[in-house]
């Protein structure tokens, strides 16, 4: 049974490529969150916020994977 091919460069750049959109989706967020704050509603902050935060979490995964030293590729 042959390997499964895996090209490390190409999987590194996906992973950025991943964790920069994941970023990009954060700071939409973290900027509906200011709006939110600004007109004094706690829900839409507190949701704009909760986003924010699991996109976060999500560009640091990418990043990780993305990453030789962290077990990534």
């Amino acid at each position: 049974m042959n390997a499964p091919f895996r090209n490390s460069a190409l999987s590194a750049d996906l992973a950025l490529d991943a964790a920069a959109e994941a970023a990009a989706i954060a700071e939409s967020y973290a900027r509906a969150a200011q709006e939110f704050a600004s007109v004094g509603d706690h829900r839409g902050l507190a949701y704009a916020l909760r986003c924010a935060s699991k996109a976060i979490l999500s560009a640091n995964e990418a990043a990780l994977l993305g990453s030789p030293n962290f077990g990534g590729v």
